[in-house]
């Protein structure tokens, strides 16, 4: 920041905001998520009958209850229903303000509960409703179902009530589109619904950044101008406050300023991505930082839903077979935690060209963990003022500390393909998350070069706080079939993290010596073990195994002869795996059908291809072959929540740390084998990690950041080319993953990468350290 950008910013912050908008987003964040539990308050019968209760039940009770300006009662909390509608109707200012002084001549308040009074508030308020709607229940309940005859049943009750009330949609004095209102909103929760979003760090940072976006309405631009998410919380949060909010606008604007959410077209040219530009450039040009910042960006398309399952409340895991292995992997498995990371590279001045070669660039390295990581930005002459404005989107685990940026430049040599080295800085991750904006945008200083001065470079970069991370592993054979004292015979398999540590082994036992053909029954067993000795796994052809963590075995039963179905029971024999052909689906085998049954604690769903958080929009049927999604239905997301995915050819898993590993792991491996046995194949040949000191170690994943716009085949391919072989895992072939991570050629040429990425061709040139 200049002078004048930092007393811009200090004008910014001393804006008068009369409401803690932090504790108010906290509360906005929390009815949200109890909103999003029941999708039946998105649209249809619900939604009407939400919409009559809130007018003709809740404003008239909040009107004439809820004026206790001296607070001797506690506040009056209204019912889910009631206060979403409510929710909805603030977040028009204007007309929240119009129709409720045409109805109760003064804007009805809202005040911001704590959460520790909210129980005697709850209570006090369903006091209130009771004596004045001896008819009418506070709570409204709703089943989630696909059943048609429920729905009918449900949508008939909501009808009656509807009558008991003697509504019609045609005599509400609220004219207002609420229904309307409602469809809009109902992806919000999606975009700001991650971990990280509910810190205290970030959400003062959205407090800080929400005041600047206020500032700017103050500069009478005339421009439509787009809040990020982050803004759009704290935004959305002043509204929910409706005095403070027309009080404050008010006092900063000399107007109530409005709340327009109805554009939603993002597409280049429109006024919703036209507006965005427009307040990137107002935004930098004010205050002189970047306004894309990590954790606050759109998210793409909500997911499509997966079919909802009826929702048992009072199981959970630690009813199940598998709870204590939930509870004791963090023992075994190595915590993670990552963090969303924008990184834009602006520029470089003070750059000797007698020192440097023809071209610039940025080569971009992380401090720890993972070594093979380099990503180079574009090369730029010289001899002209070098400029990148080049942005990239990273998710590290918080163990790499941070970036090592180098600005170098290419060898004069027309045949020469190194590069030299002309300074570099290190901005760590303590230094973002000590920033109040979780951000940073300055010229540093470079060392370690030759020249005086030395060059600088202009980086701006933004992180978000750190959120536990899944489980990432892979299955890969190490060992060789063995054929023990005991007559059987068994292959072996390791489970390796992303760190390339060996965190599990699979024994797959079968019923002889020498039986290379599967049969119906010829594994006897599959087990999942921890904790055994490598150098002494094997003693005289007995098993040193470790501790046992999960095991399956096949369940004979009518149909196990023929080819349409395999059935396995797990853990104690009271989980039930079942793996069917579809019968009208030729590729069955990339998508079978598959079943869990039995004391797995919440309803589980195996879904094949990669759905809800695991969604890849424009993904095509090859990149979704071989993947299921482990689904969770439980009270707090009775629609389902993704909690795994793994593909069952590469033995590939991502597992979420509320969700059993082991049980994970098992459904993968028995998968596989029954995929294979029923195609009527040989035993299943296992990728192969190679050699012992062939594998690298201590490498962590780096995942570069799908843009939400990426629908095109052409965009994926040229993230991959950008990010060379750090991108998700299922994005990467077998033959890339194993070079990357379990050998020692862990970084592809970039010419390999050129070939893969379909760009070979393209003039660039390949340089070496």
């Amino acid at each position: 920041m200049n002078n004048a950008q930092l007393k811009a910013w200090e004008a910014a912050q001393a804006l008068p905001i009369s409401v803690d908008l932090v504790a108010a987003a906290t509360e906005e964040l929390r009815m949200l998520e109890e909103v999003d539990r029941f999708q039946c308050y998105y649209e249809g019968p619900a939604v009407v009958r939400a919409i009559d209760r809130y007018e003709r039940c809740w404003l008239p009770l909040l009107a004439k209850e809820g004026d206790d300006s001296q607070g001797a009662s506690p506040p009056l909390v209204p019912p889910l229903d009631c206060g979403w509608i409510w929710h909805v109707h603030r977040l028009n200012p204007i007309r929240y303000a119009k129709d409720c002084k045409e109805l109760y001549g003064r804007i009805l308040d809202a005040p911001i509960i704590n959460p520790s009074d909210r129980p005697v508030a709850v209570n006090h308020t369903k006091d209130l409703w009771s004596a004045l709607y001896v008819d009418e229940p506070y709570n409204v309940e709703f089943v989630q179902t696909d059943n048609k005859a429920v729905q009918e049943k449900e949508s008939s009750g909501i009808s009656s009530s509807l009558k008991q009330l003697a509504i019609t949609s045609d005599s509400r004095k609220i004219t207002y589109d609420l229904e309307a209102a409602v469809s809009r909103q109902k992806t919000f929760f999606y975009q700001v619904s991650q971990p990280f979003v509910r810190t205290d760090s970030y959400l003062k940072s959205a407090e800080q950044r929400y005041k600047g976006f206020l500032y700017l309405f103050t500069l009478n631009k005339g421009l439509f101008l787009v809040p990020t998410y982050d803004v759009d919380i704290m935004w959305h949060a002043h509204q929910l406050c409706p005095s403070a909010y027309d009080r404050d606008c008010m006092a900063i604007l000399n107007k109530v300023l409005n709340h327009d959410d109805t554009d939603s077209d993002r597409n280049p040219g429109q006024k919703l991505n036209t507006g965005f530009k427009d307040t990137c450039e107002l935004w930098e040009e004010t205050f002189g930082e970047i306004y894309a910042k990590a954790g606050c960006m759109w998210r793409g398309d909500l997911p499509v839903p997966v079919e909802p399952l009826p929702v048992n409340s009072n199981a959970s895991l630690n009813d199940a077979s598998v709870s204590s292995n939930v509870h004791e992997q963090s023992t075994y498995l190595t915590q993670r935690q990552t963090v969303q990371v924008c990184l834009a590279l602006l520029g470089a001045r003070d750059v000797s060209v007698k020192k440097a070669g023809p071209t610039l660039f940025v080569r971009i390295q992380l401090l720890q963990r993972c070594p093979s990581f380099k990503l180079d930005t574009y090369e730029v002459p010289t001899y002209s003022d070098p400029v990148w404005r080049q942005l990239y989107t990273f998710k590290f685990e918080t163990s790499t500390q941070g970036l090592l940026l180098q600005l170098r430049s290419t060898s004069s040599g027309i045949l020469s393909s190194c590069s030299k080295l002309l300074g570099e800085m290190i901005l760590t991750w303590d230094t973002l998350l000590s920033s109040p904006t979780l951000s940073v945008k300055k010229w540093f200083t470079l060392t370690k070069g030759k020249s005086s001065p030395p060059p600088s470079l202009h980086v701006s970069a933004s992180i978000t706080p750190p959120v536990a991370a899944p489980y990432l592993l892979r299955t890969l054979e190490v060992s060789q079939d063995r054929v023990l004292k005991e007559g059987s015979f068994y292959s072996f398999r390791n489970v390796f993290d992303h760190a390339d540590n060996e965190r599990l082994m699979l024994h797959i036992q079968y019923d002889s010596e020498g039986s290379f053909k599967v049969g119906p029954s010829s594994i006897q067993e599959v087990r999942v073990l921890q904790g055994a000795q490598k150098k002494s796994r094997f003693t005289k052809r007995k098993m040193n195994s470790g501790t046992l963590l999960g095991r399956a075995q096949p369940l004979v039963k009518s149909d196990s002869g023929k080819s349409n179905a395999r059935h396995w029971q797990l853990f104690d024999n009271s989980i039930q795996l079942t793996i069917r052909k579809r019968a009208d689906d030729n590729q069955w085998h990339l998508r079978p059908e598959l079943s869990l049954e039995g004391k797995v604690g919440h309803p589980v769903a195996l879904v094949p291809g990669k759905r809800l958080d695991y969604q890849v929009n424009g993904s095509t049927e090859e990149e979704e072959a071989g993947f299921v999604t482990l689904v969770r239905y439980t009270p707090d997301a009775p629609a389902g929540k993704a909690t795994a995915l793994f593909n069952t050819s590469s033995g590939a898993m991502e597992v979420k740390p509320e969700e059993s590993v082991p049980l994970v792991v098992l459904i993968s491996t028995v998968t596989s084998l029954s995929l294979v046995e029923m195609l009527g194949k040989s035993r299943p040949q296992t990728p192969k990690s190679g050699s012992r000191k062939a594998r690298a170690t201590g490498n962590e994943w780096v995942i570069f950041e799908r843009q939400a716009n990426e629908k095109s085949d052409i965009a994926r391919k040229m993230a991959l080319y950008n990010s060379l072989n750090y991108h998700y895992w299922w994005d990467m072939p077998f033959l890339l993953w194993c070079a990357s991570f379990h050998n020692n050629a862990s970084l592809l040429s970039d010419v390999t990468a050129y070939q893969f990425a379909g760009l070979y061709g393209d003039g660039r040139r390949r340089r070496q350290q």
